[in-house]
C-alpha cells in the first residue's frame, strides 16, 4: 500500500486486528522487510493486534531520495503513518535510529502514543558521528552533496553514506540533553555486545523519562542486530507486556 505525502509515497503494510495498533519503525539504512518487522508481524496476527509496517522516504519500497533524508524527513514519514494510517492509539517498536524515531513522534502525539518498545536505541546517533567518522574524507555525490562513505558490517554490507544534511539535522532532535517528558510505559532492550550503540545508552534513556513504567533488559550475549530467534522471542515478549498494560 501507498501513503501520498507531499513529494513521495511512502510504502507501508498493514493488519486489522482489535487493540492499539503496533507500527514498527526500522532503523538507519534498513526496511520493513528485516527479521524484526517479520518477527512483529506474525506475532501481531497470532494475537489479533493491528500491525503497520513502513519504509522511510529513500528506503526499501518508498519514494523519495536518501540523500534528502534526515531525521526531521522520517519523523514526518512516522507521524503521518502515526495519523493517517493507524485507526486506533499506537504503541511504538523502533529499532536503532527507529527507536529515536519512536521517542521524537511520543513528544509530537502523546495522545496517540500508549506505550514504547525500544530496540537497541540510536538516541541521539548523529552526535556520535564524530568519532566514527574521525579519519574518513568527505566526498561530494553528483548533486555536490557532502556526504561520508563508511563500512556496514551488516544485510547486504554496502557502505552507509552519511549526509551532512542528516548530521546538521539531527542536532536539531537532540534528547539526551534533559529530562524525556512521557508518562507511557517504555520497555526497552540492548545487547550487552552491541559495537554500534553502546548498551549504556538506553541506560541514560532510561534514566532521563519521566515516566516511572520504563524496562530495560540487556541481553549478555546480544549485537547490535538483536535478530536470533531468542532475541526476537525478547522483543516479543515485552511487546506483549506493554499490550498487557
Amino acid at each position: 500500500m501507498r501513503l501520498q505525502l507531499n513529494d513521495y509515497e511512502i510504502a507501508y503494510e498493514s493488519s486489522e486486528g482489535v487493540g492499539p495498533c503496533v507500527i514498527f519503525c526500522p532503523g538507519f539504512n534498513s526496511t520493513m522487510q528485516g527479521n524484526k518487522a517479520r518477527k512483529l508481524k506474525a506475532f501481531c496476527l497470532d494475537k489479533g493486534v493491528p500491525f503497520v509496517r513502513f519504509d522511510y522516504s529513500g528506503h526499501g519500497e518508498s519514494g523519495g531520495d536518501f540523500a534528502d533524508g534526515c531525521i526531521s524527513t522520517w519523523l514526518a514519514d512516522t507521524l503521518s503513518v502515526i495519523d493517517r494510517v493507524a485507526k486506533n492509539d499506537v504503541i511504538l517498536v523502533g529499532s536503532s535510529m527507529g527507536g529515536w524515531l519512536c521517542l521524537l513522534a511520543a513528544l509530537k502525539r502523546p495522545e496517540r502514543v500508549r506505550g514504547l518498545l525500544l530496540i537497541a536505541c540510536a538516541a541521539d546517533m548523529t552526535q556520535h558521528y564524530e568519532k566514527r567518522l574521525d579519519g574518513v574524507s568527505q566526498k561530494m555525490d553528483e548533486h555536490n552533496r557532502p556526504h561520508y562513505c563508511v563500512s556496514n558490517d551488516y544485510d547486504d554490507q554496502q557502505p552507509y553514506f552519511i549526509y551532512q544534511n542528516l548530521i546538521d539535522d539531527g542536532a536539531l532532535h537532540c534528547l539526551l540533553n534533559g529530562p524525556i517528558d512521557l508518562d507511557i510505559p517504555v520497555n526497552l532492550i540492548h545487547g550487552a555486545q552491541d559495537e554500534v550503540v553502546e548498551w549504556q545508552r538506553s541506560a541514560q534513556i532510561m534514566n532521563l523519562l519521566t515516566s516511572q513504567k520504563v524496562r530495560l533488559l540487556t541481553v549478555k550475549s546480544g549485537d547490535h542486530r538483536l535478530s536470533t530467534q531468542g532475541d526476537l522471542n525478547l522483543i516479543c515478549a515485552l511487546l506483549l507486556d506493554l499490550l498487557a498494560s
